[in-house]
């Protein structure tokens, strides 16, 4: 046994409290043993103690009752010489008049042929009719002993839970064999083995062997010598088949470890601590620790390659089942079902490329060459996932689900491949498509720019340099960079196209109209509204409709006409339910709404829409509009600089809030501040080719920031800007120029608070402070009490054509 093995101090208490049984159970190399004998060193009983270690000899009756015997009689504690073992045992036993603990290791031997109940029911019969015997009994299994004895008699359990080693003792025994580590790899360590005793020595011994370099690898032995140690083949099988899935219940184990006994071999191990049981949901689920978990894979890999095959398919068919087709494709591959893999990659390419790139990714790398060669998907994901991810992805925020891209597509569908799209070009599309759904722009443009390289490459007929050539134009237009968008519609891929199927030429044609007329708006175009009314009206109710519906809508906001924009308003509020909810067109169409109200000037209206409207990366500048047009310029700021710090923008949506910033700040008398973001907001124009957010704010206003920029103020298109006769009746004398900023902002907090008390906790003024601010405040206005100094800055402050703003 080994000297330098870590107890815990807990254990020992245990055992030395006495109960009149005290079973400790685990499994091989949880320190039954190790544990028996620190504590007989360190704390033995005050008495008599008779130890005896069971082999299997003791699967025997007989051969049990003689070996006890024989422990006994060396102990000079057995009575008489007349009878069987058996009897002569217990009635030593029970007879014993003097204090005696019973030690016996390895239990679990005991009777385990036929006979194992029988000889628990003695010994606890033997203990309860005696109040001076003590046993103490060390099994690898849960047995009646320790069940049904609880009910007759005081019995102490020391668990597997109580044997595991913790981060710290795995810390103390490497510094006891002379290995270096810190306190990371300690926990690593403990959390890998699920605190297994034999299991983490073994490890440290043999990394002590190897120059102290901890080698995780070292663990296969000790888990193979313990596998192969087990008596049944069935429990062998179920441990190996089970590690495979990260974890399963009782269903999924019988299904990949069937047989009469799965379920009394899943108890069995889950009571000998070798499984971590949970409660997910109204189910159990069980894992293995990692490292056991991945030495118990390569072991089942190595051996019986066959029945992992086996495995990765019955979890594949749950996994088709169960509609999770990440590991549906994952254990496809492993299974070498490459039908199945490749009929989940055509079913579901839209959320594998958008949701899980990763995982498809590596598991595209586990198949084999001459298999990719005859599958397109199983190329793109093999060689195309990582450039998008290098690209940028992964710092998006927040990734939509995406729609029905088979049915977005449905016209560039295999019919259409004979124009010279081949399937590698079209599944790029398809995943360009579904990465502009799903908010991915650096994706989408990764998926369109190389299907239009793949095609230049092989020399394909111009349709297909041609659709990804709309692709990047697409995505540009839709996420604001409309001045690139531009240039690519003026591709040459797109001029010289010849005569195309008429399906084809339709939606070559609608698309060109669609991204021509979203360009037009965020330019504000003199001619958009004639470029919005040529576009090609959609049958189908899909996303890519909806991006139609906001084309019309926020035309009509930006035209001043009130009819328009308030039916609009109901035209968008009515599609919204075409769409599936939670992605990322319809939160579009819903922040759009609000938009098409303020522009209406309804402010009522579009702040009761925007209760429902959730704040993420598509509303936020839309949350930050509604503030500013409520007057709220410090709520106003607050969203807008955290939209610009925390989520990922469309170029519309940074210029938006950019200039929310400027009004905000503009309005409290923040000069300086609403200079700077002002400034910003005109850098995101002239980069990006955006105008339309500048309508955010009142025409007085830009051209107060502008301070006389001729450049900056020929960025307002002339066909927006206010008329003569509009200027002249724009109310003089702002808030702005009436109050000092400190006056402002007692104002502002006099929107939410009705007297001075309040507004100096939160301004952080004295009482007396605020209440001077108030006088002054009210004699500016020329008002009298708090009603009538809200409506005063309401007139003020509201005059002046509403504003507009795009998606987000």
């Amino acid at each position: 046994m080994p000297r330098d093995l870590v107890v815990d101090d807990a254990v020992l208490e245990i055992l030395a409290e006495q109960a009149p049984l005290t079973v400790v159970r685990g499994p091989r190399g949880y320190g039954k043993s190790a544990t028996l004998n620190a504590w007989l060193e360190s704390a033995p009983p005050q008495h008599q103690v008779v130890t005896l270690a069971l082999t299997r000899e003791a699967n025997e009756a007989d051969e049990f009752w003689r070996a006890l015997c024989a422990a006994l009689s060396d102990a000079g504690v057995l009575d008489g010489e007349d009878g069987d073992h058996r009897a002569r045992a217990v009635r030593s036993l029970v007879r014993r008049a003097a204090p005696l603990t019973v030690v016996i290791d390895d239990y679990h031997h005991a009777g385990r042929l036929e006979a194992a109940a029988d000889i628990d029911d003695e010994l606890v019969e033997a203990v309860r009719q005696n109040d001076q015997l003590y046993l103490v009994v060390a099994s690898r299994t849960t047995r009646a002993i320790e069940t049904t004895g609880s009910l007759s008699i005081d019995v102490a359990v020391v668990s597997p839970r109580e044997l595991r080693l913790r981060g710290t003792q795995v810390a103390a025994l490497a510094a006891r064999l002379g290995v270096q580590l810190n306190d990371r790899e300690a926990e690593l360590l403990a959390t890998g083995f699920a605190g297994w005793p034999a299991a983490i020595r073994d490890v440290l011994v043999r990394s002590r062997g190897e120059g102290g370099r901890i080698n995780l690898a070292l663990a296969d032995d000790y888990i193979a010598s313990m596998v192969r140690d087990l008596r049944h083949e069935q429990v062998r099988a179920f441990l190996l088949r089970t590690a495979v899935p990260e974890s399963f219940d009782a269903e999924l184990a019988d299904l990949v470890a069937p047989g009469d006994a799965t379920l009394t071999i899943l108890r069995n191990v889950r009571s000998a601590g070798l499984l971590r049981e949970e409660i997910a949901g109204e189910r159990r689920v069980y894992s293995y620790a990692p490292i056991v978990r991945q030495a118990l894979v390569r072991m089942l890999a190595e051996s019986r390659p066959d029945d992992l095959r086996e495995v990765h398919r019955a979890l594949m068919s749950h996994s088709l089942h169960e509609r999770d087709h990440v590991r549906a494709l994952v254990h496809a591959i492993h299974a070498g079902a490459w039908s199945t893999a490749e009929q989940v990659m055509e079913d579901e390419w839209h959320h594998l490329v958008t949701q899980e790139p990763a995982v498809l990714m590596a598991a595209a790398q586990m198949i084999p060459p001459d298999v990719v060669a005859e599958h397109p998907r199983f190329q793109v994901a093999r060689d195309e996932m990582d450039g998008a991810l290098k690209s940028g992805r992964q710092g998006r925020d927040l990734i939509w689900p995406t729609g029905d891209i088979r049915g977005l597509t449905a016209e560039l569908g295999p019919s259409r491949l004979r124009t010279g799209m081949d399937t590698t070009v079209f599944a790029l599309v398809q995943w360009g498509v579904a990465a502009v759904l799903a908010g991915d722009e650096p994706s989408a443009l990764y998926a369109f720019g190389r299907a239009r390289t793949v095609s230049q490459e092989r020399d394909e007929e111009s349709v297909a340099v041609a659709l990804a050539t709309l692709g990047l134009a697409g995505t540009h237009a839709i996420y604001g960079d409309v001045d690139i968008a531009a240039s690519w519609l003026e591709d040459e891929s797109l001029r010289r196209l010849g005569s195309l199927p008429p399906e084809l030429d339709e939606y070559v044609d609608y698309w060109q109209r669609l991204i021509r007329a979203l360009i037009a708006l965020d330019r504000l175009e003199p001619d958009a509204a004639e470029v919005v009314a040529a576009m090609r009206e959609r049958t189908r109710r899909d996303e890519i409709w909806g991006l139609e519906v906001f084309v019309a809508a926020v035309n009509a906001s930006t035209s001043g006409d009130a009819g328009d924009i308030a039916r609009w308003a109901a035209n968008v509020r009515a599609a919204r339910h075409y769409l599936p909810q939670g992605r990322m067109a319809e939160m579009v169409l819903r922040a759009t709404e609000v938009e098409v109200l303020l522009a209406g000037g309804l402010l009522d209206d579009a702040r009761h829409v925007a209760r429902n409207l959730p704040v993420n990366a598509v509303s936020m500048s839309t949350h930050a509009h509604l503030a500013l047009a409520n007057g709220e310029y410090r709520q106003a700021a607050s969203r807008a600089r955290e939209a610009l710090e925390v989520v990922t923008l469309s170029q519309r949506s940074v210029m938006e809030c950019q200039l929310v910033l400027a009004g905000a700040h503009h309005a409290l008398g923040e000069r300086a501040a609403a200079r700077a973001a002002f400034a910003e907001a005109v850098r995101t124009a002239y980069a990006s080719g955006q105008r339309r957010p500048l309508l955010v704010l009142r025409h007085s206003v830009f051209t107060a920031l502008a301070a006389g920029d001729v450049r900056v103020l020929d960025l307002w298109p002339e066909a927006y800007r206010p008329s003569e006769r509009e200027i002249a009746e724009e109310p003089r004398g702002g808030l702005t120029e009436l109050l000092t900023p400190r006056e402002l902002e007692v104002l502002q907090a006099l929107h939410q608070h009705t007297g001075a008390v309040p507004i100096a906790e939160v301004l952080g003024l004295s009482v007396n402070t605020v209440k001077s601010h108030l006088r002054s405040v009210y004699h500016k206005l020329g008002v009298t009490n708090r009603s009538g100094a809200l409506r005063r800055a309401d007139e003020l402050d509201r005059a002046g054509p509403p504003g507009h703003v795009g998606m987000g």
